[in-house]
Parts: structure tokens; C-alpha cells; sequence
């Protein structure tokens, strides 16, 4: 890049280019072009130097200024003396281009996933947990109380959370120095190129266990199953969540708990199936029942409930009992769904002697359809005509 290129050009803005926009462009610039990310591209290094460049007088509304009216002559950069080469780590390089604590550990945290390690000396607050817990159907409709053992990382108590044996202290690492991060250097041609990475031999805890404590084996927690208490409401459905605070993993350091997260699986019924907040049911009724008309009883998950079967009700036809479905607490109040009953005939395998006489007799005195014969007497007529004689 021997010819210098305009700034607003390097960074793909307009010349109007609020603060905003300016640094999320020089952001997309840095990530594709810094030599860490890009080693085998020789002028990553350069193509960096020139949007960091254009960044830090652009950034600035002095410099931009003077910049929009004279051009070139019109700024003196410092960048120029800068180089990523100089720099122990990349954060101090990013620090000391912006001198903003905020943009520097930022990207730095988009380049390597987070901000700069070190290990931790202050309460570090502990994981949630998330569990799946199976109720029955029944439960899910009434809602209910639980006791549920929990499995749970804790401190040790043989070591205190140390890690080592009684007796033994944790040792510092030799290799990060206590910080948790190693340097990583890398030479390619004339380039020197410097990264951090989590330390190799103590994995980011900046110290050594020598000698590990036999009842957590060095990592400074144990598990223990602790009774937690489940309050289910009544309506839930597979999938639902029940958020018990404080009651997840404990915190290192003095650090508060995590949270607990329980989600609910609801077995299905042999009887009852679930639509929404609708109960369905399928029910067999008798074939004179379905022609005469009547009462009959059905169960539902709150006890027997009578229905009115109408005169002539048709197979597959569905009764229905209003807010007898699931009952359900939403921010709006309750809600009710319906209990559905949809009806089928029951047509006996075998009948006696009896049941098949009056069958007989039945057959004889109900009445055909008018309509029904109508219709079969006309296509018995309309068929005559392609009847043929060989």
C-alpha cells in the first residue's frame, strides 16, 4: 500500500459518519485484518495499521476537522510510530491506540473471546443449574408440592476449597506468573506477533495443586445431593419452568449461589389427552342411546360429570363441558378451558337370542330413509341402460 488511501475510505463510511458508525466499521476492519487472525496473509499486518490509522484521527473530532479541511497535510499521527510488534500484548496495543479502557478490552474480548484473564480474587458467583423432572398428568392439572434431591457442587469441606491435601497450600505457577494467561510469540519473516492465551499448565487458575485433596481430587468442590422443594402450580404443560433462586451451584470466594432451573415434563394419559387448556376424551355410548337420546356419566379429572346425549347424535360428534379443562393462573387472572367428549357408537360383538329379535324386529318397523331409497331406486334405473347382451 504505497499510496495513501483517503480514511473515509478505508473504513467503508460516509464523510457524515456519526461516532457509532465509525467504530463498528473499524471493529469489522480489525477483526478481518489483524495479523493473529490472519497469518498467512502478508498484508494483514499493513491493512491493520492503515484502519487503526484512520480510526485514530477520524475518532477524534480535532483531528477529524482538520482532517475534512486540509487533508493529509492537515493531521500529523502519531500512528505512525506505532506497531502491533511493540506491544507485550495485544490489550496493551488496543489501550494505547484509544486510551479507553472500554474500546480496548473490547475488542480484545472479540478477538479472543473475552477480556484479558487474570485470575480471580474476588466472589465469583455460582453456575445455574437447569434439571428436567417428570409429574404425572394429573399433577400438571391440580398443580402440587414436591421434594426433589438436587445434586449440587459445593466447597469442600475436607479442604476448605483449596484443592490441596491438609497441611498443603496450593503453589503459585511458575509458567503465568500467578495471572492465569501465558504469551504465545510467533515470528514470521520480520514480523514478531504476540497473543495470550489460558495458561497450559495451571488451565487459567494460576496456581498448582502439588499434592490434591482426596475428596474433591484437586478441583476444590464436591457434589452433594441437597432436597430442594418444588412449588408446581396447577395448568402447567411440558416444557414449563420453575426458576428457584439461590439454589443452584454455590459461589467460590464467598460468591453468592446460582440459581436453580427445573424443567417439567408431564407424562401422558391413557385416558385424557391435553389440547391447549382443553381436555379431550373419547367416549362409547350405546346405539339406542345415541338414537333415543339420554344421560350418561363420564369421568373428568375433577370427578363424575352427567352429559345430555341429544336424540340422533352422530359419530364423532363432540359434547362439550365448559371450564371443566384446565384451570390456569395467567397474569391476566384465571383461565378455564373446556372438558371436549367426543362420542363414538358401541356396537356389541356378540348378542343373545333376545337382543337379536328385537334387532329383527326393529329392522322391520324403523323406517328407510325417503331420501336414502330414492336415491338407490334411481341408480338402479340409470344402470339398466348399460346393460348389454352377448
Amino acid at each position: 500500500m504505497s499510496e495513501k488511501r483517503d480514511y473515509y475510505e478505508v473504513l467503508g463510511v460516509s464523510k457524515d459518519a456519526t461516532e457509532d458508525e465509525l467504530k463498528k466499521a473499524f471493529r469489522k476492519k480489525a477483526m478481518e485484518n489483524h495479523p493473529d487472525r490472519n497469518p498467512d496473509d502478508p498484508k494483514a499486518a499493513e491493512k491493520f495499521k492503515e484502519a487503526s490509522e484512520a480510526y485514530e484521527i477520524l475518532s477524534d473530532p480535532q483531528k477529524r476537522s482538520s482532517y475534512d479541511r486540509f487533508g493529509f497535510a492537515g493531521v500529523q499521527s502519531d500512528f505512525s510510530r506505532v506497531n502491533a510488534r511493540d506491544f507485550s500484548t495485544i490489550s496493551d496495543l488496543f489501550s494505547s491506540l484509544f486510551r479507553d479502557d472500554f474500546m480496548g478490552d473490547d475488542l480484545f474480548s472479540m478477538f479472543f473471546g473475552g477480556r484479558q484473564r487474570r485470575r480471580p480474587t474476588g466472589p465469583q458467583s455460582g453456575s445455574d443449574l437447569l434439571m428436567n423432572y417428570e409429574i404425572t398428568f394429573e399433577d400438571a392439572v391440580y398443580g402440587t408440592k414436591k421434594v426433589v434431591d438436587v445434586p449440587i457442587k459445593k466447597e469442600c469441606t475436607e479442604c476448605n476449597g483449596s484443592g490441596a491435601q491438609k497441611g498443603t497450600s496450593p503453589e503459585t505457577c511458575k509458567n503465568c506468573q500467578g495471572s492465569g494467561m501465558e504469551t504465545i510469540e510467533r515470528q514470521m519473516g520480520f514480523t514478531r506477533y504476540i497473543s495470550q492465551q489460558v495458561c497450559s499448565t495451571c488451565r487459567g487458575k494460576g496456581e498448582i495443586v502439588d499434592k490434591p485433596c482426596k475428596g474433591c481430587k484437586g478441583s476444590g468442590r464436591s457434589k452433594e445431593n441437597e432436597k430442594i422443594k418444588l412449588d408446581i402450580p396447577p395448568g402447567v404443560d411440558s416444557g414449563f419452568r420453575l426458576r428457584i433462586k439461590s439454589k443452584g451451584e454455590e459461589g467460590r470466594l464467598g460468591g453468592g449461589r446460582g440459581d436453580l432451573y427445573v424443567r417439567l415434563i408431564v407424562e401422558s394419559h391413557p385416558f385424557y389427552k391435553r389440547q391447549g387448556d382443553n381436555i379431550i376424551v373419547e367416549i362409547l355410548i350405546p346405539f339406542p342411546l345415541a338414537i333415543l337420546g339420554g344421560n350418561f356419566t363420564i369421568p373428568t379429572p375433577y370427578g363424575p360429570e352427567k352429559i345430555k346425549i341429544p336424540k340422533k347424535t352422530k359419530e364423532g360428534s363432540i359434547l362439550r363441558l365448559q371450564r371443566k379443562g384446565i384451570k390456569r393462573k395467567t397474569s391476566y387472572g384465571m383461565n378455564y378451558g373446556d372438558f371436549l367428549a367426543v362420542i363414538h357408537y358401541e356396537i356389541p360383538e356378540r348378542m343373545s337370542e333376545e337382543e337379536k329379535e328385537l334387532l329383527e324386529k326393529l329392522k322391520d318397523v324403523m323406517p328407510f330413509s325417503v331420501k336414502q331409497e330414492n336415491l338407490f331406486k334411481k341408480l338402479i334405473e340409470d344402470s339398466k341402460q348399460y346393460e348389454v347382451d352377448y
